[in-house]
């Protein structure tokens, strides 16, 4: 790699914040044009109608950086052309609400032209149960797929307040960044671009001081964009038992989505609901209505998604088991479906150990 190409990218480092913020403020002036605006209503309580065009403002940032700098986006045109699809259905969705089946297909085709056009695959679990590798052999296109299916809906699901779902993103993808350094692909430039557009977006989706509310969201299209990036970044540094990372500390890394995608589809079928029935059993949900700000409630998911990563590379790295890393997480699991059974416990508990200070009303718009 030449000098020119290194100062190049930390350009377009540089300048992906900016970049981001400038596109998403351009596609806000079409977003009524083209329906992708959120009104209230219904289960939602902002009181104002906001763009849904952050994901594709994101996308288009980051594409356009990397075709600056004369490279493939992502380094895999399978990628770029499954994340096009998963675009195209995201914003059919966030204009006229489809169903919960069509966006499985759309995902599931996504996922299904990257495992057939590159190797990044699950190819092992890690050695959970202490018997070595778990080697998933014929099986490894279909977990796969069911990966990068279940990351990006775990990202919509917790995509509830103002800043959140851009925080839990920024994190995870900040920690395999740190991982990825030295790794000769350039997975760790293209995953500190990735970071750089988020900052960009949250700018705009983030309440800062004067403006009490998000002046745009990144809509489903974001959330199946972003928690397809993550998927795949994830599998190619912990897809494998000799990659970067074991899949165990990969999963520690994405905890706290997947931590709430999984038990509230739990929580909603023990209530015989479906698993995708909207509801406010989400932890963000009993945080706010603990008393916490938007902002409070953004900040403790963002450092209890900081401290899972943080255990699972500390653990790794200090040579803990992988099956004591999966018992751990199973543990963590339990006690994490028995908050949200449980609100009232964890609200009683969350305002002694922090008490919630004034702040604006939470906004809750997924």
């Amino acid at each position: 790699m030449n000098d020119s190409l290194i100062e190049g990218q930390w350009i377009a480092l540089a300048a992906a914040p900016f970049v981001s913020a400038a596109l998403i403020r351009g596609l806000m002036v079409y977003a009524e044009v083209w329906g992708l605006v959120d009104h209230p209503g219904h289960r939602k309580v902002h009181r104002h109608p906001t763009p849904l065009v952050g994901g594709l403002g994101m996308l288009i940032a980051a594409v356009a950086l990397q075709l600056a700098l004369g490279r493939i986006p992502f380094e895999s045109w399978s990628l770029l052309a499954a994340l096009l699809i998963v675009t195209a259905i995201g914003v059919a969705d966030d204009a006229h609400e489809l169903s919960h089946r069509a966006k499985f297909v759309a995902q599931a085709l996504g996922a299904a032209i990257i495992v057939s056009g590159t190797s990044v695959w699950v190819l092992s679990f890690g050695d959970l149960l202490g018997f070595g590798n778990l080697e998933l052999g014929k099986w490894a296109i279909l977990v796969t797929i069911i990966s990068m299916v279940g990351v990006m809906n775990a990202i919509n699901m917790i995509d509830g307040l103002d800043g959140l779902a851009g925080s839990l993103c920024l994190v995870p993808i900040l920690m395999l960044a740190l991982l990825a350094v030295g790794d000769a692909s350039g997975v760790a430039f293209e995953l500190l671009l990735l970071a750089g557009v988020i900052c960009g977006f949250l700018l705009l989706n983030l309440r800062l001081p004067g403006r009490s509310r998000a002046m745009v969201f990144m809509g489903d299209t974001g959330g199946m964009i972003l928690g397809m990036l993550i998927a795949w970044y994830s599998i190619k540094l912990g897809g494998a038992s000799n990659s970067t990372i074991k899949p165990i500390t990969a999963v520690w890394i994405l905890a706290v989505p997947l931590l709430d995608m999984g038990s509230v589809m739990l929580l909603r079928l023990s209530q015989r609901k479906s698993p995708f029935h909207a509801d406010q059993q989400h932890l963000h949900h009993v945080l706010l209505h603990a008393g916490y700000s938007v902002n409070q409630v953004v900040g403790i998911m963002s450092a209890l998604s900081l401290a899972c990563g943080g255990i699972g590379v500390t653990a790794e790295r200090q040579g803990i088991p992988q099956f004591a890393m999966f018992l751990a997480f199973l543990v963590v699991w339990a006690a994490y479906i028995m908050a949200l059974k449980h609100p009232a416990a964890v609200q009683t508990l969350a305002r002694r150990i922090l008490p919630p200070r004034a702040g604006h009303p939470g906004s809750v718009h997924s």
